[in-house]
């Protein structure tokens, strides 16, 4: 489980986090977006105890992540990990020594499906080896939460794939709560339970791809006719070309009507629309 009230982060002048609220207490995969600098690192790194936080308090199991002394269950590996220049397989027994509940079988087996080589030093691995060796890393320490920091940062469409068999794979085998921070919107919706939207260091949204599919669509037409219709709707923005009227709703939906055009918006367009600069906070 995991539990943040009202977290704040700063640096010198920049406001980073701000009064961040989230509550986390299924096991499930869970997709963090936001654009470059919303605060999906410093977020994840706050939550793993890597980064102290100017105000709020974060929970994880129950402990305060602040006063912790004990292993709270955290897993979290950057794309950039850095790591002692050995061979990959000495690199995952290291990870096994260091942690109990390590799975050096699933790494291994993980190793040999995705054809890593195991004798190869990490640091002369390519982006994407090296990223993937660290996900498997990540996901063998059987930690009840695991997050990854871009994951996928690196790979061509083929690992991407390969990456989300390796996550599903991993959550069959041991149900916890995974955080996937990535910027490839659509292909995580395949696996993913819940989406948290970050921006400008502030929660905009939190809640299932179902909500999105129900709740998230277009209106276009005549600029009088979209007006009169939404006007009682919840707006996420919306576009203008004279007297052409585009409004992005998320609400519960409404009849087709005529001479309107009513068009669900995909995971890509609704995250967009929230994080644009005149977007809808449903936090």
């Amino acid at each position: 489980m995991i539990e943040l009230n009202q977290v704040s982060k700063q640096y010198q002048s920049a406001t980073v986090l701000k009064n961040f609220t989230l509550t986390i207490d299924n096991n499930g995969i869970y997709c963090l977006l936001g654009r470059n600098g919303a605060g999906k690192t410093t977020l994840l790194k706050s939550i793993a105890g890597y980064q102290n936080i100017s105000s709020g308090t974060i929970r994880v199991n129950g402990h305060c992540i602040s006063t912790a002394t004990m292993d709270t269950g955290v897993s979290y590996i950057e794309n950039f990990a850095k790591h002692f220049n050995l061979p990959v397989k000495k690199l995952i027994r290291v990870a096994g020594d260091l942690n109990p509940r390590f799975d050096y079988e699933f790494a291994m087996e993980m190793m040999e499906r995705f054809e890593l080589d195991a004798g190869k030093k990490f640091n002369t691995l390519s982006l994407g080896m090296k990223t993937m060796v660290s996900t498997i890393i990540c996901l063998a320490s059987n930690k009840s939460v695991v997050l990854l920091d871009e994951p996928v940062l690196g790979f061509d469409a083929i690992m991407r794939k390969e990456f989300y068999d390796l996550l599903v794979e991993s959550f069959s085998r041991n149900p916890r709560i995974i955080i996937v921070s990535t910027h490839i919107v659509d292909e995580i919706a395949k696996v993913m339970q819940k989406l948290i939207i970050i921006d400008k260091g502030t929660l905009r949204f939190y809640d299932t791809l179902q909500e999105i599919e129900t709740k998230a669509y277009s209106v276009s037409g005549l600029k009088q006719e979209v007006e009169k219709v939404t006007k009682d709707l919840h707006t996420i923005g919306e576009i203008q070309a004279g007297g052409l009227l585009t409004r992005f709703i998320f609400d519960l939906p409404i009849s087709q009507r005529d001479h309107l055009e009513i068009e669900k918006l995909s995971l890509q367009d609704f995250f967009i629309r929230m994080v644009e600069k005149k977007g809808g906070n449903l936090s």
